[in-house]
C-alpha cells in the first residue's frame, strides 16, 4: 500500500507516492500556479486524481495528505490563512477532497510534515520533544511535545515567525504588523543584499560577505526567536534547516554558539541537541506520507 503525499509550496506543487518504509516513487513537482488557479481546491483535487490515473495506482492508494504553507484549524479541515497560495483562504480541503476520493485524506501545516520527515530520518524518539526550525523566506516552525505534534487551542500552534519584534512596522503577508521573520528569515537576507551588496548574488551573500559585522548581527538575531521557543518548551532536540542555512557558507557553528549563549541555563546548553536538517524538495511529500501512516494507525486503534 502507498499514499500519497502532496507538498504545496509558494512557489511549487510537489506529489509523489510513499510506502510504509517511507520510500518515495512517482516523484513530480510542478510550478504551483499551473495548478492553483481558477477554482484553485477542485483544481487540487482533479490534479490529484489525474497523477493517481497517470501512476496507475488507485487499487494502491491507502489515504492522501496535502501539506499546506498555512495555519490549519484545530480539526485539520480548514485552511485558516494561505496568502501565498490561490483560493484556499477559510476553505474546508478535507470535505471538497471526500467528494473526489474514498480513501481517508488529510491535511497539516507543511512544517509538521517536514519535521515528521526529520524524525524518521534522524531517528529520533518518536516520544520526544522536538522544535524545528525552517528558515526560508520565511520563519517556519514546528513542535513535538512528548511524541505529540503541538496544534494549540484554534489549531495554528508553532507560528514563531510570526510573534511581534520591536521597532518592526513591516506590515506582513499574515495580516500583522511586524513579524519577527522579517528581520531574521530569507526576506531580510534579501533586503540585506539588495541595499548593501547589491553586485553580490543572494547565494553567495555568506561566501563573500560572512565575516561582515551586518551578517554576524543577523546571525545574533536569528538565534534569539529560537532560544525564546526552547526556553519556553525545553526540548531535548533543536532541528534547525531550511533554504537559508542550506546556503553555501552560512554560519551554522556561529547560530549554534548564540544559541547556546542565550540559553537560560548551562544544564540545558549542555544536553541540547542540534541537528541540521538536510532537508531537500521530496522531503515535505515524504513526511506527508509517513503522516498519513500514522493517523491510519491511529485511527485503527481506535476502531
Amino acid at each position: 500500500m502507498i499514499a500519497i503525499g502532496v507538498d504545496i509550496g509558494g512557489t511549487n506543487l510537489r506529489i509523489g507516492c510513499v510506502d510504509k518504509s517511507s520510500n518515495l516513487s512517482n516523484y513530480v513537482q510542478v510550478p504551483q500556479q499551473t495548478v492553483l488557479t481558477g477554482d484553485s481546491p477542485a483544481n487540487l483535487a482533479r490534479y490529484i486524481m489525474d497523477y493517481i490515473q497517470k501512476y496507475g495506482v488507485s487499487d494502491k492508494v491507502a489515504g492522501i495528505c496535502v501539506g499546506f504553507p498555512a495555519p490549519i484549524d484545530k480539526s485539520r479541515s480548514v485552511v485558516l490563512n494561505a496568502p501565498n497560495i490561490n483560493g484556499f483562504n477559510g476553505v474546508n480541503v478535507i470535505s471538497l477532497l471526500k467528494k473526489y476520493f474514498d480513501v481517508p485524506v488529510f491535511i497539516e501545516k507543511d512544517t509538521n510534515l517536514l519535521l515528521t520527515n526529520d524524525i524518521i530520518r534522524y531517528g529520533l524518539p518518536g516520544d520526544d520533544t522536538i522544535i524545528a526550525c525552517y528558515i526560508g523566506t520565511g520563519f517556519g516552525n514546528a513542535i513535538l511535545i512528548e511524541g505529540k505534534l503541538l496544534i494549540g487551542y484554534n489549531g495554528s500552534a508553532g507560528e514563531l515567525g510570526h510573534v511581534p519584534a520591536w521597532d518592526c512596522d513591516h506590515e506582513c503577508s499574515c495580516g500583522s504588523i511586524g513579524c519577527v521573520e522579517h528581520l531574521v528569515a530569507g526576506k531580510y537576507l534579501t533586503r540585506i543584499r539588495n541595499e548593501y551588496y547589491p553586485d553580490t548574488d543572494i547565494s553567495m551573500l555568506f561566501v563573500e560577505h560572512g565575516n561582515d559585522e551586518l551578517l554576524i548581527e543577523y546571525i545574533k538575531h536569528l538565534a534569539i526567536p529560537i532560544v525564546t521557543e526552547v526556553n519556553i518548551i525545553d526540548p531535548s532536540t533543536v532541528i534547525l534547516g531550511g533554504g537559508v542555512l542550506s546556503m553555501p557558507m552560512f554560519p551554522r557553528e556561529k547560530l549554534i554558539e548564540s544559541i547556546k549563549h542565550y540559553v537560560r541555563t548551562s544544564l540545558a546548553e549542555e544536553k541540547l541537541k542540534f541537528i541540521f536538517s538536510e532537508s531537500d524538495q521530496e522531503s515535505g511529500v515524504i513526511g506527508a506520507g509517513i503522516y498519513t501512516f500514522k493517523q491510519l494507525e491511529i485511527a485503527n486503534s481506535i476502531y
